[in-house]
């Protein structure tokens, strides 16, 4: 069974550590076990696949990205000093860093998903928002500008894993309580009639046909 106060602990701390490049992996797994701790805690499975979905779109585009930087560095030196293949140099990273944001775009939505049904089962909103600056951020990575909206999704996420309460609203606690006494109606007694057959031996005196005090003339 999940815990909300351990998914608080781990994803807070790991959303703070995913700010820093040197840190961002410990971040993403510890991030990664306290979506799979929420999901157990309000026993909603789609949670934590669509996150496991994020996580891979967002692990490809990463690769993408990097060996197209790595390619782009490595072949600069050779085309420098030829206008032609350098544009042609650039065509290429251009195309392959379209690839890794598409990529990006998917996986931020998947994690969207995932943050919505956190928010609506947890109470905490600020997973929403979250995930929408995330989202923005996203499309407009190649404008550059978004990677200030993916900032700001950053650290609304910090505050949204600490905003998680310990319990879900509206569970139930494990101290069972005890079912109301009904009410007596009014009038009502505890006395049971008894529903007990009249005996020859208790039926009236006039049931014989004998009149008291008088006797029987010769």
């Amino acid at each position: 069974m999940g815990s909300l106060k351990t998914a608080r602990t781990w994803g807070g701390i790991g959303a703070i550590f995913s700010l820093f490049y040197v840190t961002y992996f410990v971040g993403f797994i510890m991030k990664l076990f306290a979506v799979k701790e929420i999901a157990e805690a309000t026993k909603k499975e789609k949670i934590f696949k669509d996150y496991i979905w994020a996580a891979m779109m967002n692990i490809a585009a990463s690769f993408v990205l990097s060996w197209a930087f790595y390619d782009m560095w490595d072949k600069m030196a050779d085309v420098i000093h030829d206008p032609e293949k350098v544009a042609e140099l650039m065509s290429v990273f251009g195309m392959w860093s379209f690839i890794a944001v598409v990529l990006m775009i998917v996986g931020v939505w998947f994690m969207k998903k995932s943050y919505d049904t956190i928010a609506q089962e947890t109470g905490v909103a600020t997973f929403h928002t979250a995930a929408l600056f995330y989202l923005i951020g996203s499309i407009l990575m190649l404008l550059m500008v978004g990677y200030f909206f993916i900032l700001v999704g950053a650290i609304l996420e910090v505050m949204a894993f600490f905003a998680l309460p310990e319990e879900l609203p509206g569970a139930v606690s494990g101290t069972p309580t005890p079912e109301p006494v009904p009410e007596k109606a009014e009038g009502s007694t505890d006395v049971e009639v008894s529903e007990k057959p009249v005996t020859s031996e208790e039926k009236p005196a006039e049931a014989t046909g004998d009149v008291p005090g008088e006797t029987p003339q010769e």
